[in-house]
């Protein structure tokens, strides 16, 4: 991966930069040819959108004083966040739904290439035109990831979400307002709030206390705009599942997810839920601890990332972005670490198989031979599709993503890094490069 190193970082060769270059190419290739990008019905990458004209509607709601969460949004589904996310979005819906999928998509697309930017710089790479050539080639091998494919078909947020936390949280421990990002994002998106425990426990006093503020201020602000609608959100829609989607969907890929399916028609005990969702979020959080101690920081990161995929009732395969971050400190020790390099090469490679598009590849063969691709949305074709599954094949589905999520954090927790140390518990975040 690497030609040289020296004081400013290590750096990547152009022969790996113009290999991911056609590997990405590649990759646009195969979707291509797996699922076209103008596929019907709106299964194709480039014509969907359909949560992106949620968020866009849901705007639009506030500026017309219409409530967000007593009915369904347009084109057809609820508003599940919570009411600061939909003044967030109200630039949305001052432009046409045109410009706003172009705008979007952009935006989600730079989000992409600036978290693998990001991961490299943060692992101690060069900042150069050679590193910036390998995080386009990378980008685009990414968009054959399932989630990442996902959020960017369905004009999702995931991938901004998600930048924003690698950038903030891998910043030095000294840098001004780091942690805000925990609390901004939790005020679009709930899940983000897994990362507060996480700051708790390797004792990042003052990211913490910054998360709490931010987050506190996107709350009071829309209870002071929305009244009504933060009233009812809190009361009503933040706990209700329902409104996302049902639990039995192979799209819902946490362990919840899994139980739903195997116990299907009948519900799963509350009981066992509970019970493997702390012991994942137990395991995970002491994975995450045990890489910031061993100067890890992204990697801990990266498993709280993944928590936040894991634990919820509902989590759609496109949360699941956590996978780039996560392939990227998978090929930076392959390419750095001699001892067991083929264990290495086969774990990235089995992670990446795992995250790729294969489920979305199957559901979109499987709706032409239902001869369905003439349904008016893709929705009742996948539903369709879906029911072709057995509930053993479904929760297999659900299971593979929650499957890499215990043997990255088995792997942290039995594994002693190459190289690292551990350092005194309370000790902040490493500092980065002041290049990055």
């Amino acid at each position: 991966m690497t030609r040289s190193a020296d004081s400013t970082g290590a750096t990547v060769s152009t022969g790996w930069a113009i290999f991911a270059l056609a590997a990405g190419i590649a990759a646009l290739l195969a979707q291509a040819a797996l699922v076209p990008f103008t596929a019907a019905p709106q299964f194709g990458l480039l014509v969907n959108h359909g949560d992106l004209a949620i968020y866009r509607n849901a705007a639009r709601a506030v500026l017309d004083s219409q409530a967000l969460y007593s009915a369904p949004i347009p084109p057809g589904g609820w508003f599940t966040y919570p009411p600061f996310a939909a003044l967030c979005f109200v630039p949305l819906a001052i432009v046409s739904f045109g410009v706003a999928k172009v705008a979007w998509f952009a935006m989600s697309w730079v989000a992409l290439w600036a978290t693998i930017w990001r991961c490299w710089r943060v692992l101690g790479y060069r900042g150069d035109a050679r590193l910036a050539l390998l995080c386009l080639g990378l980008g685009l091998v990414a968009v054959d990831i399932e989630a990442v494919r996902g959020t960017l078909w369905q004009g999702q947020i995931n991938l901004l979400l998600m930048a924003v936390l690698v950038w903030d949280l891998t910043r030095p421990a000294s840098a001004r307002l780091r942690g805000f990002s925990v609390g901004l994002v939790a005020g679009i998106k709930l899940t983000a709030i897994v990362f507060l425990p996480y700051l708790l426990l390797t004792r990042q006093w003052r990211a913490v206390a910054t998360a709490v503020a931010t987050g506190s201020a996107t709350v009071v602000a829309a209870w002071l705009i929305l009244p009504g609608d933060a009233w009812m959100f809190w009361r009503d829609a933040a706990g209700d599942v329902d409104r996302i989607g049902p639990v039995t969907h192979p799209g819902n890929q946490s362990i919840n997810g899994v139980l739903s399916n195997l116990w299907a028609p009948q519900l799963a005990p509350d009981w066992l839920w509970a019970t493997c969702v702390a012991g994942a979020a137990g395991f995970g959080y002491a994975a995450a601890v045990r890489a910031h101690r061993t100067r890890r920081p992204l990697l801990g990161v990266v498993v709280t990332g993944l928590i936040g995929c894991v634990v919820p009732p509902l989590a759609w395969g496109h949360h699941w972005v956590w996978y780039v971050p996560l392939l990227i400190v998978l090929l930076h020790s392959t390419a750095r670490v001699n001892t067991c390099r083929m264990l290495r090469i086969t774990a990235a490679t089995v992670t990446f198989a795992a995250s790729s598009m294969w489920l979305t590849s199957w559901l979109y063969a499987e709706i032409k031979t239902l001869g369905m691709t003439g349904a008016p949305s893709y929705v009742p074709a996948m539903t369709a599709a879906s029911e072709q599954m057995p509930p053993t094949v479904r929760a297999i589905v659900c299971g593979v993503p929650v499957a890499v999520y215990l043997a990255v954090v088995t792997a942290i927790l039995t594994r002693t890094p190459t190289g690292q140390r551990k350092h005194d518990p309370a000790a902040e975040v490493p500092e980065v490069p002041a290049h990055s």
